[in-house]
């Protein structure tokens, strides 16, 4: 694992945000009053180390004195933390391989193994993020996770402190409290209007988004002094933690939903909620795009790997119920919303670009991303799709050296206080290699509004006329020249491409032959994704 700098300079930002999160403390702590947030520490996601007495003595340093300075030691150190846990990942995924090769199941453990750090690097700067906004929040010392199970709601480290999250999903029981009250019809899976015997304490299935919603509404109006709403993504993400890898919970393992507290004892969100992972999806209010809205977690028919709390794939439709879906409510205290709700998957992937610049190096660069303080590069192979994380940088460009033709490239923008989910081979770009055609290597910016690449390039003495051709990597030809003659123009052109388009071009001094077979040497290649 290669060392990572610290970036001071940057964090300007992130401690603004954390000062507008940690205000006075509000809510259910200790029932015996207790100040010693090490007492219990399974706040702590399992895949990071055991708090070292320095990591402690930081935290404690920053609530007695929420300082820029002792902010950004607390970071370091938690990057420094987070890159020791890869470093062991790593040592033992080579372990795991050099010890398997050639024997029965062998493949099957490396397989797990590399699952497992992939995951980490995906979700690296999520879990700082996440990490950083726990530790900062004015309620950590005053909350003792083995009294969990004494309150109905938990406080959402990180979210804010007005923010709290019930212990469990809705129960059936619970919902029916609600139907009763309201007239509501009551769910599909029931038996005239009534809970089946016996799955009282199961979580309650087959509601649409909006029955959720009215379900709060209706804790709403009867609590008359706090609100309730279904939580954000990141709000879930916070409460949760890290799903550990040995965590026990219903999925595949039953036919169906287990009770909320069937695992309540093994197995334990972040600071002590339960049932955030398989027995059933849960609702949350963040859009996925086309009509759909996120669920996390997991259900007892779900692949084990959809269960993880940095899964951000799968929606469904609000307007329908399933048997597989269910939801957990956020408090929010005195119905004071934090000034900035947290939620860390806005940020857009930058458009980027690839040119190979010598027979092992390539060139990229990419458009600002509003909000970015730095961008974490990754190498994605063409082969396998697997990813490796290699510099940050705080430019918009980047040389990659020891390139080959079986590597792309994955620019992931960094923000404290937001997360680009772009980490995975659908967002890499890879360069096409070789010196055959002479070429000029244009800058490029990319207009969302308009849909149009522009490329733009340097006049090069003594060429008056230009060559740009869009190259189809697939068929190997050039499509016939757009000419740009640089004594009537700028040295620019533009395009109409959609966003979500991988495309190549080559800007050329003298004109190619469209009908021979042609390389794509020294094209500049594009990248555009979708914007969120």
């Amino acid at each position: 694992m290669k060392a990572r700098k610290s970036l001071r300079t940057l964090l300007s930002l992130a401690l603004a945000l954390v000062t507008a999160l940690s205000l006075t403390a509000q809510g259910a702590f200790a029932a015996d009053g207790s100040s010693n947030m090490f007492e219990n520490s399974d706040f702590i996601e399992t895949e990071q180390p055991e708090l070292s007495a320095e990591t402690k003595q930081l935290i404690s340093l920053y609530h007695r004195k929420p300082t820029e300075e002792n902010y950004l030691n607390l970071r370091d150190m938690v990057i420094y933390n987070y890159d020791l846990v890869l470093e062991r990942k790593e040592a033992k995924l080579a372990e795991l391989m050099e010890e398997t090769a050639g024997k029965p199941g062998g493949e099957a453990k490396v397989a797990e193994m590399r699952e497992i750090v992939q995951e980490m690097y995906m979700t690296y700067w999520n879990r700082i993020n996440s990490s950083m906004l726990r530790f900062t929040d004015s309620r950590l010392l005053q909350w003792s996770v083995s009294n969990a199970s004494n309150y109905e709601y938990i406080p959402v480290m990180g979210a804010g402190v007005t923010i709290e999250v019930k212990r469990t999903p809705v129960t059936n029981e619970e919902y029916a409290a609600f139907l009763a009250a309201t007239g509501r019809e009551a769910p599909a899976s029931w038996t005239d209007g009534t809970c089946p015997e016996g799955e009282e304490d199961y979580p309650v299935n087959c509601v649409s988004c909006a029955d959720a919603e009215a379900y709060c509404a209706w804790l709403t109006e009867t609590d008359g002094t706090n609100v309730y709403r279904l939580p954000n993504e990141s709000e879930w993400e916070l409460a949760a933690g890290h799903m550990p890898k040995d965590a026990e919970f219903n999925c595949g393992i039953h036919d169906g939903r287990t009770p909320v507290d069937a695992y309540s004892d093994v197995t334990r969100g972040a600071h002590g909620a339960v049932d955030f992972w398989g027995n059933v999806w849960e609702w949350t209010s963040t859009d996925r795009g086309e009509g759909l809205l996120g669920v996390k977690g997991g259900s007892w028919k779900s692949e084990r790997t959809d269960c993880r709390t940095e899964y951000r794939k799968e929606g469904r439709d609000p307007a329908q119920g399933y048997e597989d879906v269910g939801f957990r409510v956020i408090k929010v205290l005195n119905g004071e919303e934090p000034e900035q709700k947290v939620e860390l998957a806005t940020m857009d992937a930058p458009v980027v670009s690839a040119v190979a610049t010598g027979e092992d190096t390539v060139l990229l660069t990419w458009q600002p991303v509003e909000g970015a303080v730095a961008y974490q590069m990754f190498t994605c192979s063409a082969a396998t799709g697997l990813v490796e994380m290699t510099a940050l940088v705080t430019g918009t460009s980047y040389t990659a050296e020891g390139a080959d033709s079986g590597t792309r490239y994955i620019v992931q923008p960094i923000s404290y206080v937001a997360i680009c989910d772009n980490v995975s081979a659908e967002y890499s770009v890879g360069a096409v290699y070789g010196t055959d055609e002479p070429s000029v290597v244009p800058a490029f910016s990319y207009d969302y509004d308009r849909q149009r690449l522009t490329l733009t390039w340097e006049p090069v003495d003594g060429v008056e006329t230009y060559y740009v051709y869009k190259y189809d990597q697939e068929r190997q030809r050039l499509s016939r020249a757009r000419t740009v003659d640089s004594a009537e123009r700028d040295c620019s052109i533009s395009y109409t491409v959609e966003p979500g388009t991988a495309c190549q071009y080559l800007v050329s001094a003298v004109e190619m032959d469209v009908q021979q077979p042609c390389s794509g040497a020294n094209c500049i290649s594009v990248l555009i994704p979708e914007q969120r």
